[in-house]
């Protein structure tokens, strides 16, 4: 299957099908993770109060995995967590490379988990705000 290319240091990476799919897949959960907090309702705002948490605990204890490249790992007829995959856990990483920002794991976990802090307060805050109406 051809597939884009993409140079790496380490390795000579290519996108196929199914790495585009999830490449998409991780670009949405970024932007509902992002914007979530803009919800309208309190049942939105309610489930992305739940659903955050979850998400970064996930991360954290998956060792800066995203479940995303573990699902495509085993798709692909791989193990849960596989070394061989070039793009399991560089997703911020190669992002940041991109942009000539060099960041360690830990800095990068650091950051991202006091971004979705801050998220979370805020959608905390807009959920009590929000007044429900009258029935």
């Amino acid at each position: 299957m051809r597939g884009i290319r993409v140079e790496r240091a380490e390795h000579d990476v290519r996108f196929d099908g199914l790495s585009l799919l999830f490449l998409g897949v991780h670009v949405v959960v970024i932007l509902y993770v992002t914007f979530g907090w803009m919800a309208a309702s309190r049942g939105a705002l309610f489930a992305y109060l739940l659903i955050l948490p979850l998400m970064v605990l996930q991360w954290l204890l998956n060792g800066g995995v995203s479940i995303l490249n573990n699902l495509e790992n085993l798709v692909r007829g791989r193990p849960w967590n596989d070394p061989e995959n070039p793009f399991e856990g560089t997703f911020f990483k190669v992002l940041l490379n991109g942009i000539h920002v060099r960041a360690s794991q830990a800095q990068i976990t650091f950051v991202l988990c006091a971004l979705m802090l801050m998220f979370w307060v805020v959608a905390m805050s807009r959920m009590i705000l929000i007044i429900p109406s009258p029935v």
